[in-house]
């Protein structure tokens, strides 16, 4: 139902036990789709329901409306990196990212707020960048793996002294030797803007 992007809600009447157990269950209003009307009354069929619920079943009886419905994924243009030209051709700086041991617990925690999204820069990869709305500039890369994420990645743009620098936070969920591989990747620049 998911792949298929079906959404809708199905009117239940259920038929419940003095102890809230549902014994019987019908569609009284379907959701025009068929799988998810069978959908619902599968679960219905394992339902106990709560005291409030069950004070409200008048005579064994209760309606109860259930909601199928697809949160739609936030869509964006990919476009053009806008990295700053004082930061084509700079020094990059191992950075550190306290509190995160993973890729997965960056997407999880981390406060990501895209202002937009970019071509990636290794078309190979199957990865995510982005430019992230703050201050100072920081961009996100992350790199997946069979749908997972293995590599996250920030570019924050800065500077020492009167010196443009990259300071770069990697986490890497792969074996060490790859990690390593990733790392001296990542070191070396973005192919727009390589490290001197």
């Amino acid at each position: 139902m998911r792949q298929q992007e079906l959404g809708g809600e199905v009117l239940l009447d259920l038929s419940v036990d003095t102890c809230g157990r549902v014994t019987q269950a019908r569609v009284k209003r379907g959701s025009g789709h068929p799988s998810l009307d069978e959908a619902a009354l599968v679960a219905a069929r394992r339902w106990v329901l709560n005291p409030a619920d069950r004070a409200r079943a008048a005579g064994g009886r209760i309606e109860v409306p259930l909601a199928f419905g697809m949160e739609r994924p936030k869509i964006y243009a990919y476009g053009p990196h806008g990295w700053p030209k004082s930061h084509k051709r700079v020094r990059y700086v191992q950075d550190v990212l306290p509190g995160y041991e993973s890729p997965q617990q960056v997407l999880d925690r981390y406060p990501l707020d895209p202002a937009s999204m970019i071509t990636p820069p290794y078309p190979s990869l199957r990865s995510m960048f982005f430019r992230q709305r703050s201050d100072p500039d920081e961009y996100w890369l992350f790199v997946y793996l069979q749908g997972e994420p293995r590599m996250a990645t920030r570019y924050r743009l800065g500077s020492v002294g009167d010196e443009p620098v990259v300071r770069v936070a990697y986490l890497c969920d792969a074996t060490p030797a790859t990690c390593e591989q990733d790392r001296k990747m990542i070191m070396r620049g973005l192919p727009f803007a390589r490290a001197r």
